[in-house]
């Protein structure tokens, strides 16, 4: 009875910080009136959570939490003073020394970081992340649903917003952070790729909840026209972004759901003669084939317009990619800083790139990773990136259960996350952030020792879990039915 309502305070303050992070997380600048409010969230969740619960799985999480803290012992040892001689010795620093000799200022003690400032702050911006690993260690498999199905409505909330905002026909209306006027839906967030990015990670969430509903033969077919219903809904508003990137995304996301509900539409189609299936697969590309033109003819499909009015090599991507290139040259090994991008930047940045708007990132992740954080960085993105692969063809090799579906979902969902950070910075903004922890979180769900990835696992129902057996014939049979 305690260990329950232990587990029930648990899910329920996870959730309200997930709507707090929705609501206040959807910018990624360091001076946003936002940004303590997502970070005060964080530290009372890690601080309830360590007084009212206990930890339901053991040592699962634990390289998120390895990784988490190497990263944070990076931006650390970047703000630590350095003397005077070993800063001058560092790479790129030439410029800033001429700078300072010439103003006749003498050297003080200064960090690697050149911007301390915003060092600190990308510190402070791993709480959010942190905060979801923890509360990930205190929810218990029956939980999952329930997150699963927070973070689906986030992405329907933020759908609905950016409906009402290319709807309003004024730009400010409904717009949460302030941002060069574009006129595309940005939802929940100041960037319209950051939205489109939200969006396209929702398709697989409702391919997982139209295949794990129908454990509950009762409401199988009500979920399965809910999440069909909510998929066209978010398909169609993809192009109201603008977002050229988002486009992309949503082809491969799509793919990707199909492969989640796989299972579900086998099962529905098990019962039919062949001609029967042929008809019902005919008929469902058809209305794929149908739905992907409505999306693209779209009355306010911006991200169509974009795609053949603009030049990609004009594009401000393109142009900064040289002078990003001379930065990586100039800092590395060591980097110049997480956070000293833009700072940098205007010291580099050519004049025939000179415009009204600037980069505040380098709409490259990996490309700003090395830029700011050197061999260092890049040691550590190749780990992560490494381990996904190892632990995605595990999860996509392994048979099924509720705990490796879920771990597919997340490796989905961070796989259209490191797509879209090749020309955009979407985990820069905290809520981007607390899905990708999320979904890292699921991806390390087998590795329970109770629930390993060749033990017996558990499903979706509308009364809970239950665990699957197999029936004389060798299907699937849920034991709560």
């Amino acid at each position: 009875m305690f260990r329950a309502a232990q587990g029930r305070f648990a899910i329920s303050l996870y959730l309200v910080f997930l709507c707090v992070i929705a609501l206040a997380g959807g910018s990624s600048r360091f001076d946003a009136a936002s940004q303590p409010v997502v970070r005060l969230a964080a530290i009372l969740l890690i601080a309830a959570l360590s007084l009212g619960s206990q930890p339901q799985v053991k040592d699962a999480h634990r390289p998120a939490f390895w990784f988490l803290g190497a990263l944070g012992l990076l931006v650390l040892l970047q703000l630590l003073p350095l003397p005077p001689a070993l800063w001058r010795a560092l790479p790129g620093r030439a410029r800033y020394l001429a700078a300072a000799v010439a103003a006749g200022e003498r050297q003080p003690w200064r960090p690697l970081n050149l911007t301390p400032d915003r060092g600190w702050n990308t510190l402070f911006a791993l709480l959010p992340p942190a905060a979801t690993l923890y509360a990930a260690t205190r929810l218990r498999m029956r939980d999952q649903a329930p997150v699963l199905i927070a973070l689906a409505a986030i992405v329907m909330v933020s759908a609905v917003i950016g409906l009402a905002q290319v709807s309003s026909g004024a730009d400010d209306a409904l717009r949460f952070y302030a941002a060069p006027p574009t006129g595309s839906a940005v939802g929940l967030f100041a960037n319209r790729n950051h939205q489109a990015l939200l969006i396209v990670c929702g398709l697989p969430m409702l391919g997982l909840l139209a295949e794990r509903a129908l454990a509950d033969r009762a409401k199988a077919r009500l979920h399965g026209a809910i999440a069909l219903v909510s998929g066209v809904f978010l398909v169609l508003m993809i192009p109201t972004t603008g977002s050229r990137a988002g486009l992309a995304l949503a082809a491969v996301a799509l793919l990707f759901s199909l492969a989640l509900a796989w299972p579900a539409v086998r099962r529905a189609t098990a019962t039919l003669s062949p001609r029967q299936r042929a008809i019902a697969i005919g008929g469902g590309l058809a209305a794929l084939a149908l739905l992907l033109w409505a999306a693209l003819t779209f009355a306010r499909a911006e991200s169509v317009r974009r795609l053949f009015a603009i030049d990609p090599a004009d594009d401000a991507r393109i142009k900064l990619l040289r002078p990003l290139f001379t930065m990586i040259r100039d800092f590395f090994p060591l980097g110049s800083g997480f956070g000293s991008f833009d700072p940098v930047y205007r010291g580099y940045e050519p004049f025939g790139n000179l415009a009204v708007t600037y980069m505040n990132q380098a709409h490259d992740d990996y490309l700003q990773i090395v830029m700011e954080a050197g061999l260092p960085g890049l040691a550590l993105l190749i780990l992560f990136i490494g381990w996904w692969g190892w632990t995605a063809t595990r999860l996509w090799r392994a048979g099924d259960g509720e705990s490796r579906a879920l771990g597919r979902l997340g490796s989905v969902i961070i796989l259209l996350i490191m797509l879209a950070s090749i020309a955009d910075y979407p985990v820069r903004t905290p809520l981007m952030m607390v899905i990708a922890a999320q979904a890292a979180a699921w991806m390390l769900l087998p590795r329970n020792r109770r629930n390993g990835f060749d033990q017996p696992d558990h499903v979706f129902t509308g009364r809970g879990l239950a665990p699957m057996t197999r029936s004389p014939r060798g299907s699937l049979k849920n034991n709560a039915f």
